[in-house]
């Protein structure tokens, strides 16, 4: 990977250009009429000439519980040093067990508190909270535009779905990968808008990645491409830059500069939806957990530099990229917590949508994760050793998957080939039918079912597809998670049923 940033520097000084570019006109009718007001807030537009509030008022207005009411006094955590600790890790030392204490009332001011943990909350999050992202996007991602604020969110799923409200009008259109976390489909069509889908390139001479060529040329041809949508050009493209699901594609620096530089001729906004982002992986070698740190740690500037895919962020000097992040893939999905970075005009608008639908994130799921970083990862530099961490665990079980894949005899005869496992928790395998195969789709289900009677399950990647009849030519490929399974043995075993289940369907002539 090109360099995305030198030394960790945890102030809060960011070198960013301010853009004349205005994107408002890329936010929804919807989002820009909705208004909220509180019945509690005191209105001064009307206050009298001399009127001066007092500086300590006391509140008999807001419905806060005070938090003596709440029966909780104090939360203890104990944490795991490593992921997989006793099995993978079993052989580094390991201090005793660390305990992080949260009491209802801390005595530190930057320590959040169960009380206000527990209580109604900020819609972008508890101070403390929103502090440390904006800290964290300033450390890692700098951005170029410093006309962006930050709001968090009840995870990316959700950030995504405010997302679709503040920018899409019916009749929108939406470009999306030709293969993709299809839920958010789901989300632009719940407001009206358009699905359209672009092609992947899976024959890059130097890894695959999004069609450049096609992407240009259709934006450049819209309206000849697309005579139904005339002079309706696209509003947004919706993108996973890293590890993408379900392809396991990571963008180069130089496929998403060039994507930016078609956002500012075009006009559209930059969705980057990035939860695997931080778990880039060290290249395949053949699995031995006694080696796997000594031959794979990184120091974390080395990893800012030279490991972690640089955001559009980085590039978004006009404020047409968000940046959607989560905690489910770095912590625990069940928080349902994550957040998104975007222009002000548009974190404004979420804001707003929040205020009505969402409220304020859970508390508690704050109160943990904030409470974990700060007491017992020390904060940012502490937080990216876990995910270094992290990166390691999923490095040695992608290593045992994959291993256990190169070895079967399906592999050897060229019947599957390894797209895809540099990132995340995805692998993809491309399905080698010989040339001029037709009826791929039907060909890759009814393979599953050879999949389901040895015992192993897939996604086929045809099921991720935005319009099934526009990716039938590279619908011959699986998406593999190493995430779930427990242990080592489970995923050398998966793999060899994968295998066995090929080569059968194969030397059967493609019939079950």
């Amino acid at each position: 990977m090109a360099p995305t940033s030198t030394a960790l520097n945890t102030s809060s000084s960011t070198e960013s250009t301010s853009s004349t570019h205005s994107i408002e006109h890329l936010i929804s009718d919807r989002a820009k009429n909705r208004s909220f007001k509180h019945f509690a807030a005191n209105a001064d537009e009307n206050a009298p000439k001399n009127f001066k509030p007092h500086p300590k008022p006391l509140a008999l207005s807001f419905g806060r519980p005070n938090a003596q009411f709440f029966p909780v006094k104090k939360i203890t955590v104990e944490l795991d040093h490593y992921p997989f600790q006793d099995t993978i890790f079993e052989n580094e030392v390991i201090e005793e067990q660390d305990l992080v204490v949260i009491d209802k009332f801390p005595t530190d001011k930057n320590d959040l508190g169960a009380g206000e943990a527990l209580q109604y909350g900020d819609v972008s999050g508890l101070p403390n909270f929103q502090k440390f992202l904006r800290e964290f996007v300033e450390t890692i991602h700098k951005p170029a535009n410093s006309e962006w604020a930050i709001t968090a969110t009840n995870g990316s799923g959700e950030g995504l779905n405010k997302v679709a409200d503040a920018l899409i009008n019916p009749g929108d259109i939406v470009l999306f990968e030709e293969f993709t976390f299809s839920p958010f489909g789901n989300n632009v069509r719940n407001v009206g808008g358009i699905t359209v889908p672009i092609k992947l390139n899976f024959k890059a001479t130097e890894g695959a990645d999004i069609d450049i060529k096609y992407l240009s040329h259709l934006l450049d041809n819209w309206n000849d491409i697309y005579p139904e949508y005339k002079d309706r050009k696209p509003k947004a493209f919706y993108t996973i830059p890293t590890c993408q699901n379900p392809t396991g594609l990571t963008q180069s620096t130089a496929t998403r500069k060039a994507i930016y530089d078609l956002a500012s001729k075009h006009d559209f906004i930059i969705l980057e939806d990035d939860p695997y982002g931080y778990l880039t992986l060290p290249p395949f070698q053949k699995p031995n957990k006694e080696t796997l740190v000594s031959e794979n740690s990184l120091q974390i500037d080395d990893y800012l530099e030279n490991h972690l895919p640089k955001s559009y962020l980085q590039f978004d000097t006009e404020g047409r990229v968000i940046r959607i992040e989560t905690f489910s893939k770095v912590f625990a999905p069940g928080l349902r917590l994550g957040f998104l970075v975007a222009n002000k005009k548009i974190v404004e608008v979420v804001k707003k949508y929040s205020s009505i639908v969402t409220r304020a994130p859970s508390g508690p799921s704050q109160l943990i994760l904030l409470n974990v970083i700060q007491q017992r990862f020390g904060g940012i530099k502490g937080w990216l050793q876990w995910i270094l961490r992290m990166r390691l665990a999923y490095a040695h079980r992608r290593n045992v998957l994959i291993d256990s894949i190169v070895s079967s005899s399906a592999y050897e005869k060229e019947y599957i080939k390894v797209i895809s496992c540099d990132a995340g928790m995805f692998a993809s395998l491309l399905v080698n039918f010989p040339e001029g195969t037709t009826d791929i789709v039907d060909k890759i289900n009814l393979l599953n079912y050879k999949f389901l009677e040895k015992g192993v399950t897939v996604v086929l990647g045809h099921k991720m597809s935005v319009n099934p009849e526009f990716s039938e030519p590279n619908a011959n490929f699986l998406r593999l998670s190493y995430a779930p399974l427990d242990k080592d043995e489970e995923l050398t075993e998966a793999g060899k049923r994968l295998g066995e289940a090929v080569e059968e369907f194969f030397e059967n002539g493609f019939t079950y």
